[in-house]
């Protein structure tokens, strides 16, 4: 081997002198299949391709280096805005290496179900109000079911939370936040139909196999269900902490016979040393005590400033009989 084709295969190596499809092929030699994998040399590989593809005319692999770049950048940095832009690019494209591989090929019409499914979850999370955020979760779902029991292809890379491997799990998840979501925009109209939202929610999260969130939904369901009078007004509400709450107060067991002689709601003092107050009589309560308080509290700081104010006056006399003297102790 002469000096020049050693010098070539030198540049070769450091990535120098390179074609198209050995820049495309170096995208994985020296990226995805290192282990670990170094995706933004990936991305900086597949890109650089991407244009001497097309400088050559080769708008196929162009596409697919393309696509291959902004897939692994995903991957990579995990931005979930850049959703948009992946499926774009590879709405042309019939078909892309399975991620992590350069020989095994999936369609990427599942592929871009996943990430359109996903990218309804995104938006989801910068919703508003709750009622977008339940159409967009349900969305969502409707995306990740038409998948059936399919494989999710890069859920699982993006440590998003929820069930990343199925994609029939994954739409129970989002189902299931769909009616959580549901739920907390007609709690305040509807505790009723709060509480049936929930419910589905708790199935869905159970069908899901997602602990944390079906004890989360389970604990909402106890507490949009349960009802008590007000001690104050004695209407019946129900959910706790949304149309009643405890309030402290001195309970005794005289207060528990006196309900039971009554027949009134033992309810309204079966948490010991609280009582039940509905939000209406309690937000008047506090109202009332805030109203009190602030005007206490005008009074303290006009009584503070006039004796402020009288103290200055004082310090300034005092100064001021001082620099007399010193001026009599100067001309002596």
């Amino acid at each position: 081997m002469g000096i020049f084709d050693r010098v070539k295969a030198v540049g070769k190596e450091v990535g120098i002198g390179l074609n198209a499809q050995e820049q495309y092929q170096r995208a994985y030699e020296k990226g995805v299949l290192l282990q670990p994998p170094d995706y933004p040399s990936a991305v900086k590989h597949f890109s650089k391709a991407c244009e001497m593809f097309l400088q050559e005319g080769n708008e196929d692999m162009a596409r697919l280096a393309k696509a291959n770049a902004t897939l692994y950048e995903l991957i990579d940095k995990r931005n979930l805005d850049t959703l948009p832009e992946l499926i774009q690019v590879l709405e042309p494209i019939t078909e892309v290496p399975c991620i992590g591989s350069q020989d095994e090929m999936i369609q990427t019409s599942p592929l871009i179900a996943e990430l359109r499914s996903l990218q309804y979850e995104q938006q989801a999370k910068k919703c508003g109000n709750y009622a977008d955020m339940t159409l967009e979760y349900m969305n969502a779902a409707e995306g990740f079911m038409k998948l059936g029991n399919a494989p999710l292809h890069i859920s699982e890379r993006l440590q998003l939370e929820g069930p990343v491997e199925k994609a029939m799990l994954r739409a129970f998840y989002c189902e299931g936040l769909s009616d959580y979501y549901s739920a907390l925009s007609v709690v305040l109209s509807s505790p009723v139909q709060a509480h049936d939202h929930m419910q589905k929610a708790a199935s869905c999260f159970r069908q899901a196999m997602v602990v944390d969130w079906s004890k989360t939904v389970d604990d909402h369901i106890a507490k949009v269900s349960s009802k008590s009078h007000c001690w104050m007004c004695g209407r019946e509400m129900q959910g706790e902490d949304v149309f009643f709450k405890y309030y402290p107060a001195e309970t005794e067991d005289y207060h528990t016979q006196l309900l039971e002689s009554s027949s009134d709601d033992l309810r309204m003092i079966d948490n010991a040393g609280h009582v039940t107050v509905c939000t209406v009589c309690g937000s008047a309560i506090e109202n009332q005590a805030d109203r009190y308080a602030t005007m206490r509290a005008d009074e303290v700081r006009a009584w503070a400033n006039q004796l402020f104010n009288q103290t200055n006056d004082v310090l300034t006399n005092h100064n001021e009989r001082l620099r007399a003297l010193e001026r009599v102790a100067h001309r002596h």
